[in-house]
């Protein structure tokens, strides 16, 4: 015999089919059951494990009874007498009690499973309500906010159609409405749908980034204007030097056809070879002045930029 009661219970089991080997194994599987239910109760009162095992029980003591009808008809057949035969019944009796303790504690732990179920399904409907209540509150605090709403909107109307009209008409309102957007999202951003929120955010971005446009535009616009009015003042000065040189060269070319007209001469010859070639280099200094200035004005016109009032999408 083994002190094992799960291997005397598996000997047992397998030592034959008759009433005396199935009690024999009945007695071991109730020992292991001792020590493995002994063992179990170092589990937490409150873990779901120690309501199984009551469940367990009570199927196993589901069991008890058919076996217990047969207590009475084998005490007398063995002729056990009336003390053997009371206390086979009194240890029947316990066994009994002892099930419908186990059969009552099943049921209450099914009816409190019940009431927890129902506990927790009031518990998510309760937050569900608070949910709905505080999206209520949201939207109260929004239907009181809906003039200023509406106000925004029709300023955001007004922006947007300011988008294609001309610069300063732009500037103007947005000028007029900035500030109603930052005192809008300060007061009420927290009420807003998120969606909202991100479209405030990143107009307020858009705002920021079209000012430095602005500013760099008002800066370039500068800078064109100061190149324009030196251009005007270089083309200015040009065509006034350029107007005296003609004129003195056509008043030396008049004199020196004057004086070869009276008399020839190889002095008066290279006196007009040199006036030659003295109106032959203005027009060199003509021609490399202009082509100065066109390269001038070619240069501001391809550099020359329109700035965005803001970043398109």
């Amino acid at each position: 015999m083994t002190d094992d009661p799960r291997a005397a219970l598996l000997a047992a089991a397998n030592s034959g089919d008759d009433a005396q080997s199935a009690l024999r194994a009945l007695r071991h599987a109730l020992a292991w059951s001792a020590c493995a239910v002994g063992s179990a109760q170092r589990i937490e009162v409150t873990d779901p494990a120690a309501i199984e095992l009551v469940i367990a029980l009570d199927d196993a003591f589901a069991e008890v009874d058919g076996l217990l009808e047969q207590v009475p008809g084998l005490a007398e057949a063995a002729v056990a007498g009336v003390e053997v035969t009371e206390y086979l019944n009194r240890q029947a009796g316990t066994l009994t009690n002892l099930a419908d303790l186990i059969t009552v504690a099943r049921r209450e732990h099914e009816a409190l499973a019940s009431v927890e179920a129902e506990l927790r399904e009031s518990g998510e409907e309760h937050t569900r309500i608070l949910g709905e209540i505080d999206e209520l509150r949201r939207l109260e605090r929004l239907r009181d906010a809906l003039p200023a709403l509406r106000e925004q909107h029709e300023s955001l109307n007004r922006r947007l159609e300011a988008m294609v009209s001309p610069v300063a008409e732009a500037e103007r309102a947005l000028y007029e409405t900035a500030d109603k957007v930052v005192l809008l999202s300060a007061e009420r951003l927290a009420d807003l749908d998120e969606r909202i929120q991100q479209v405030l955010a990143k107009l307020q971005r858009s705002e920021a980034d079209w000012a430095e446009q602005d500013r760099l535009r008002a800066d370039a616009e500068t800078k064109l204007r100061q190149k324009n009015a030196e251009y005007e003042k270089l083309r200015t000065e040009r065509e006034g030097v350029l107007a005296a040189l003609r004129q003195h060269a056509e008043i030396d070319g008049d004199l020196l056809d004057r004086i070869a007209a009276a008399r020839d001469g190889t002095a008066l010859d290279r006196v007009r070879s040199v006036v030659t070639d003295i109106k032959a280099s203005l027009d060199q200094v003509d021609a490399a002045l202009r082509d100065a200035l066109d390269r001038y004005v070619r240069f501001v016109e391809e550099n020359r930029k329109v700035l965005p009032w803001r970043d398109e999408p």
